[in-house]
């Protein structure tokens, strides 16, 4: 799960924009960085060579062989420390900077047998003079080497600045991508009536303008599915009360009564299609009240105690939420109904329960039977969709109980999920917010 989430994440829209725009601020820093590399380079070059030329004005200006007491009072003026090493005279103006190791520094040596050297940013010459060897060591300038430190730490805040605000940019400016996706999951849940709002830059709004329209024209389009399907149901009532009276002219017994028979399938699906309606339509006037849903679960048993394999209580808890008691028990009823329906009757019981957690009430339904269809779990709270193509009456229903369900608990701000696994059984959970 894990190594999915972060190749999910790398392939996010997001993180790729990030990552160009860190791409393109470390670009930008490196060529800043190199530029003042080779100035800097240019720079020092020019600095060693007046250092040189420098060198050369203080050497005739020691003399030869050089004066230390001359030497000390150059080195008071400049600040430079200035050694000189003879088999029978060594000297030295003043200590050696900290850090300074003439031994392991970065040298460059001249055909003039001068040397050039760099340590810890402490720059010396070295040159043969007065038959020994006469050093000229520049300190480095610590206020310059305190700005270049504040000078990096000004340019890392200001890019970590740069980079926080491009990422609040591109946060924002993708945000009504979350939004888009939230409501591609709200229409696929069939909640055909949320909109999106159309902000954001021209292409994002234009794409939630399209997305609103899409959904509006599925939403008519359904509507008018179940406005034909009540129309035909409305108008099926009276052909069906004709028939039923002509039928008892026919002297045929079996065939009257297979007639019948088929007749009464016809009215009890015209009846369950209007009654789904009604329900459909009234379920956004709730009629909240506090509910023990405990106690509304141990009503409902006594209904289902001729039914095998049977319903077994499992832990139930009493803690009220708000909530339609009458819509409730219909939603327990379809699902224990469709749990009893699809149970041998040598199984083992239908199991209801509740769990509490922190800011929810679950109530799970479970079964043991024959489970369902892996690839008939994503459309079992479509109206009219049933796992049994051949559409038998031994199962009973028109593929509206689950439908209905999942409408009622919608409506409470809850819910219901399925999980089954076929020849196993079939677990479905009920979510309600305690508040």
């Amino acid at each position: 799960m894990k190594p999915r989430r972060i190749k999910r994440l790398f392939r996010s829209v997001f993180t790729r924009l990030l990552i160009v725009t860190l791409a393109a601020g470390l670009a930008i820093t490196f060529t800043v960085i190199a530029g003042f590399i080779i100035i800097r380079l240019h720079s020092q070059s020019a600095f060693e060579r007046n250092l040189m030329l420098y060198a050369d004005y203080l050497v005739d200006d020691l003399g030869d062989p050089p004066d230390e007491i001359r030497a000390r009072a150059i080195a008071r003026r400049n600040g430079m420390v200035i050694l000189f090493d003879h088999p029978d005279n060594v000297w030295q103006t003043g200590p050696l900077p900290r850090f300074l190791n003439l031994e392991r520094a970065w040298v460059r040596r001249y055909a003039s047998g001068l040397t050039m050297g760099n340590s810890k940013g402490h720059h010396f010459i070295r040159l043969a003079h007065g038959g020994g060897e006469l050093t000229f060591v520049a300190p480095r300038d610590v206020r310059r080497g305190e700005l270049a430190v504040w000078f990096l730490a000004a340019m890392v805040l200001a890019m970590i600045t740069i980079l926080s605000a491009v990422y609040l940019t591109i946060r924002k400016t993708l945000n009504p991508l979350h939004t888009l996706k939230s409501g591609v999951n709200e229409v696929g849940a069939g909640r055909l009536d949320h909109r999106i709002p159309e902000t954001g830059p021209s292409e994002l709004r234009d794409l939630a303008q399209a997305f609103n329209s899409m959904a509006e024209r599925l939403n008519r389009l359904l509507h008018s599915k179940e406005q034909l399907l009540l129309d035909v149901s409305h108008e099926l009532r009276s052909p069906i009360t004709r028939l039923k009276v002509q039928l008892e002219f026919i002297e045929d017994a079996d065939a009257r009564e297979s007639l019948r028979s088929d007749l009464a399938e016809m009215e009890t699906m015209v009846a369950a299609l209007l009654e789904s309606a009604r329900l459909r339509h009234t379920v956004a006037a709730l009629n909240l009240k506090s509910v023990g849903m405990g106690d509304l679960i141990r009503s409902l048993i006594p209904e289902f105690k001729d039914r095998r394999p049977g319903v077994e209580l499992g832990p139930l808890v009493d803690i009220p939420v708000n909530a339609d008691p009458e819509k409730m028990r219909i939603v327990l009823r379809n699902l224990l109904d469709n749990a009893l329906k699809h149970t041998p009757e040598e199984a083992p019981a239908v199991s209801i329960s509740m769990a509490r957690r922190p800011d929810r009430l679950e109530i799970l339904v479970e079964d043991q039977g024959e489970g369902i269809p892996a690839a008939a779990l994503p459309h079992l709270f479509e109206p009219f969709y049933r796992p049994d193509v051949s559409r038998s009456r031994k199962t009973g229903g028109y593929g509206l109980g689950l439908s209905l369900c999942k409408a009622i608990i919608d409506a409470h701000g809850g819910r219901i999920d399925l999980i089954s696994t076929l020849g196993e059984g079939t677990r479905v959970t009920v979510t309600l917010p305690r508040s």
